[in-house]
């Protein structure tokens, strides 16, 4: 009999059931460094990071996307580990599709995402002017070296890309996937970080407002291209302002991908020998 016990209460054992933590507000002092810790992240990671893969011999346009995906890796990992391990959510898609605002994906979410990417490009394109001429008068002095991508004195062009790749950009198919990495980390991480992790948390602190702190320290993750900062504002604000209003991530998670991604179209028309 007691064998038959042991066995039985050997069998009824289970796994316990992990609980979520409830979501706690997040304090103005938690948000200045939760963003400034990717801030300084990111700086490191441009003006150190990429000048020495550079001295490695490894081209200006392959180090400067690779300045771009390690810290926005280390974004992703930070929302994952925060949503797994500090959070206490089971491992899946359900728990991160509650949690971070990714409901079933609408067509209304597509057309949603349209109408924020045209918002984005009207924003950047009138207040991006402002920034250029500052520095075009030179009130507002550039660092040394900047790729060609983010240079505003530089006009885009075959020949900068050329340079940056170090030869030539047709056929450099290495550019071109490395690139899509980067859009990758770029957008899945700063929207499972900032979208996902950082703004419900923040909303229970700030109530109708949280989107105008949000947009500004999001634009402060920029200050490593202070002079786009201008420009960027506009687009991190509405970004911020429809992630908000909507509590649906998928509108402003496509329209941040496309108004990011543009710059792929350019780059694989260099790589397939269509760029005049």
């Amino acid at each position: 009999m007691s064998r038959l016990t042991i066995s039985l209460r050997s069998f009824d054992q289970t796994k316990p059931i992990s609980v979520p933590k409830p979501l706690q507000p997040m304090p103005l002092w938690l948000s200045v460094c939760l963003f400034g810790v990717p801030t300084l992240m990111m700086a490191i990671s441009f003006y150190i990071f990429r000048p020495w893969l550079q001295s490695l011999g490894i081209s200006e346009f392959k180090s400067f996307l690779a300045a771009h995906i390690v810290p926005t890796a280390l974004l992703l990992a930070a929302a994952l580990v925060a949503l797994y391990r500090v959070e206490n959510y089971p491992v899946g898609w359900k728990a991160l599709s509650e949690r971070f605002r990714f409901p079933r994906l609408r067509i209304q979410d597509g057309l949603w995402a349209l109408v924020i990417f045209l918002a984005l490009m009207a924003g950047y394109g009138a207040a991006s002017q402002f920034g250029k001429a500052l520095v075009l008068s030179g009130w507002l002095p550039l660092p040394a070296h900047l790729p060609a991508l983010i240079d505003p004195r530089t006009p885009l062009s075959l020949a900068a890309l050329n340079q940056m790749a170090g030869g030539t950009l047709r056929g450099n198919w290495e550019v071109a996937a490395l690139y899509f990495v980067m859009l990758f980390f770029n957008i899945v991480g700063e929207e499972l970080w900032w979208r996902g992790y950082i703004l419900p948390r923040q909303e229970l602190s700030h109530g109708k407002w949280t989107w105008l702190l949000h947009g500004c320290l999001w634009t402060l993750f920029h200050a490593f291209k202070y002079w786009d900062m201008l420009g960027l504002l506009p687009v991190c604000l509405t970004i911020s302002f429809a992630a908000q209003r909507m509590k649906n991530n998928w509108p402003v998670f496509i329209a941040h991908y496309v108004f990011n991604g543009l710059g792929i179209v350019v780059v694989l028309a260099g790589v397939l020998g269509i760029l005049a």
